[in-house]
């Protein structure tokens, strides 16, 4: 009922506010892509591609230098897209909707597709849509007349959801048109389709969002464009996408509509850093470094006073094309919600190079900020006015949490420590500034803006969740609702390749508590902290501080490197136990797979020079008192290791090679051979039906010779991956929970259930 009076509230507004009936209303084509850099196109410096038709539309059009996704991540960048909020405002900021998340984007929100949809325009959704797959968060229910796309993603962690399945689905309008959905066809299938919408709807006006899912892992390229570019299959999806992008343009000229379509090119967030010295930018995907959250973005419109060949410096963020879309429109934003985003029509159409003050009513929408909460006490109100406040841009992590804030030049973080960058100086972010003035008012801005959030952020929708058929994982509300948690913390350096860890903390729990570092899994070549957030949570409840850590994957960065940031995420609770409440002398770790490989090396390798790495604390011991391998390789110089070494990539890839060509890397690597009587007790956790190696009977044999306590709990019936389902992920929680309690709350006895 109330996105109803919603929809005629608007439709009202826009008769009374929108443009003279003989103008025709523009279109508009917002072609989002997934995962791309900052460089990654021609008209932005790469060189290892080529990408003419889009540098056409930059060359035609506005190239933005300094535009800003709204989430370093997929969904909580999508939420801010298409509400023209902060994702923080709307509920929408932490990490992805999975396909068994009971969240999504709230009925009564009014997205852009809604708010044109309202005013006459024919809206589609084509391609990814990643912000809830309950009935009232799909496309349909959220303005779009028309969908075909994916509702998920293609990676393994959201393909786990449809193997009984089928696989992931492609969808049109709620039927299934193909299951599994081929990702190599993805871009041009996605292109057909929109096109179609385009020929069916030429008479206008028409809105239609284009989220591919190319760049997104898994990869996919068609055969045309497979072996195209200079940079593997990344490049080649790129020229894949190019070629598309341009039959997108050639099908407006061809309906000759493109004088009155407006087009928009960004990228959903960042995906890595700079290739060359040129290349200044640093930072990556879920990082909140410029590059993770800095990313290309051209408008072309030549035929709706856009100006040529422009190259735009004013800092432009993804929430603010809801407030322009509209004003391109003639349509008024309704003045019943809080819109974060700008009106930038008077940057696009060359009238100014940095966007008006809302005062001075340069643009249809140009107040929309003033709706904002804005209310400074103390010593804030002398400091920073109301025009710096909206035009500064908040950095938020993959977790949700406020990382920084921008504004002109200067960028302050704030967490761990308040680092100020000059942007303009510094765009790699190199070289701390010392200004107080000027992170007195960055910090000032920051503190506002939580109040802000405090006070006017919006719920994201939620479905009460039925019983799961299937029994898949999940952490019930009221724990969460029991946990602090600091997010996106810093706990290693590289260079400028920093790594995050997620903390949960007992809310109530007074004094010092043991430490669990939990390691995710993935073949050392994939995965996310997140991945570990489910143990992470339910250990903290039972006690404990427990943190889920991310770490440099082989693709990135082969063995020793894991292991080397296992151990600087050790040294970093180690070194800031006093903050986090943490007892120093009692932390323990586990992981599952590749987890629980490193787990075990992480128990056994201390003292170990060449696997410390130089992440930070370098004083610091990284030894551990306790650990729980899962599903764990601890014999690397076993025969089966030989084996799979040979034939399996990852193997390959995290080492470098097979165990026979690099048998001194294998042993380095192999928890088994640094055992010794020091070693911490260790408890190992195992599915019925994994592989017996997985059971480490050699390895808990030579535990025994050296008084070396350790243990086993063998899940019945279950597989390696035994975390996906409640009934064993609980079995687990138990065993390790028993085990923790015995080797970091008391004295040792016996681990074993």
């Amino acid at each position: 009922m109330h996105k109803l009076l919603l929809f005629l509230s608007t439709l009202v507004g826009a008769l009374l506010t929108s443009v003279p009936a003989e103008a025709r209303k523009p279109n508009f084509v917002f072609i989002f892509i997934d995962d791309q850099g900052y460089y990654d196109l021609g008209c932005y410096g790469a060189t290892e591609i080529k990408t003419p038709r889009i540098d056409g539309m930059a060359r035609e059009g506005i190239r933005f230098t300094d535009y800003y996704a709204a989430a370093p991540i997929c969904s909580p960048s999508r939420a801010g897209l298409l509400t023209g909020c902060y994702p923080r405002r709307v509920g929408n900021e932490i990490w992805v909707h999975r396909a068994d998340s009971p969240t999504g984007i709230h009925p009564d929100e009014l997205t852009i597709a809604e708010l044109l949809k309202a005013n006459g325009y024919a809206t589609a959704c084509i391609g990814k849509w990643h912000l809830g797959f309950h009935e009232p968060f799909l496309p349909r229910n959220q303005g779009f007349d028309h969908y075909f796309g994916l509702l998920h993603n293609l990676d393994p962690v959201e393909t786990l959801f449809f193997e009984d399945k089928g696989g992931v689905p492609l969808m049109r309008n709620g039927k299934v048109v193909k299951r599994p959905a081929d990702a190599n066809e993805l871009t041009r299938v996605y292109t057909d389709e929109a096109i179609d919408f385009i020929e069916r709807n030429k008479e206008g006006p028409f809105f239609l969002y284009l989220p591919h899912t190319m760049l997104h892992f898994p990869l996919g390229v068609s055969e045309e464009f497979k072996g195209t570019s200079d940079w593997g299959e990344y490049g080649d999806a790129i020229q894949e996408l190019d070629h598309n992008v341009g039959r997108v343009l050639d099908s407006l000229k061809r309906l000759k509509i493109a004088d009155n379509t407006l087009v928009i090119y960004a990228s959903d967030n960042g995906r890595g850093p700079g290739r060359n010295p040129k290349q200044k930018i640093r930072g990556r995907k879920l990082s909140t470094y410029e590059g993770g959250m800095r990313v290309p973005a051209i408008a072309w419109g030549p035929g709706l006073g856009l100006p040529a060949g422009i190259e735009a410096s004013a800092v432009v963020r993804a929430m603010d094309w809801y407030p322009t879309i509209a004003t391109f429109a003639g349509i008024k934003v309704p003045e019943d919600r809080v819109i974060d985003g700008r009106d930038i029509a008077p940057v696009l159409k060359g009238d100014t190079k940095f966007v008006p003050l809302p005062g001075m009513k340069k643009s249809l929408n140009a107040g929309v900020p003033l709706r904002r909460t804005w209310n400074p006490g103390g010593e804030w109100k002398e400091i920073i006015s109301r025009h710096e406040y909206n035009d500064a841009f908040f950095y938020h992590g993959s977790q949700g949490a406020l990382a920084a804030v921008r504004w002109r030049n200067w960028k302050l973080y704030l967490n761990p420590s308040l680092q100020l960058y000059d942007l303009a100086k510094d765009p790699g972010e190199s070289k701390f500034v010392r200004n107080k003035e000027i992170v007195r008012k960055l910090r000032g801005m920051s503190i506002l803006f939580q109040e802000e959030m405090l006070a006017d952020a919006r719920p994201p929708g939620r479905v009460r969740p039925a019983a799961s058929k299937d029994g898949k994982t999940q952490i019930p509300q009221s724990t969460l609702d029991r946990l602090h948690a600091k997010l996106d913390l810093t706990y290693a350096r590289y260079g400028d390749r920093t790594l995050e860890m997620d903390v949960y903390r007992p809310k109530g729990a007074w004094g010092e508590l043991p430490a669990i570092v939990c390691i995710h899994g993935g073949g050392w070549a994939k995965g996310n902290r997140a991945n570990h957030g489910k143990i992470a949570q339910a250990l903290a409840n039972r006690g404990y501080v427990a943190a889920t850590i991310s770490y440099r994957l082989s693709g990135e960065a082969p063995f020793p490197a894991a292991i080397q940031d296992c151990k600087a995420a050790v040294r970093f609770l180690r070194a800031n136990a006093r903050e986090f409440g943490i007892k120093a002398d009692k932390i323990g770790a586990i992981g599952l797979s590749a987890g629980g490989h490193l787990t075990a090396l992480l128990a056994t390798s201390h003292g170990v020079k060449e696997l410390e790495g130089k992440g930070g604390n370098q004083k610091v011991s990284s030894e551990i008192q306790a650990a729980v391998p899962m599903g764990a390789q601890t014999d690397l110089l076993s025969e089966r290791t030989r084996e799979v070494s040979r034939e399996r990539l990852i193997w390959k890839q995290f080492m470098t090679g097979s165990q026979e060509e690099r048998p001194g890397a294998y042993r380095l690597a192999s928890p088994l051979e640094h055992l010794d009587k020091g070693d911490p007790p260790c408890l190992f956790i195992t599915g019925e039906t994994d592989d017996e190696s997985t059971r480490a009977t050699k390895f808990r044999k030579r535990m025994t010779e050296l008084g070396v306590s350790s243990g086993i709990k063998v899940i019945e019936g279950a597989p390696h991956g035994f975390l996906v389902k409640q009934v064993w992920f609980d079995q687990m929680i138990r065993a390790t929970d028993h085990f923790f309690d015995h080797a970091l709350k008391r004295d040792f006895q016996n681990p074993s259930q």
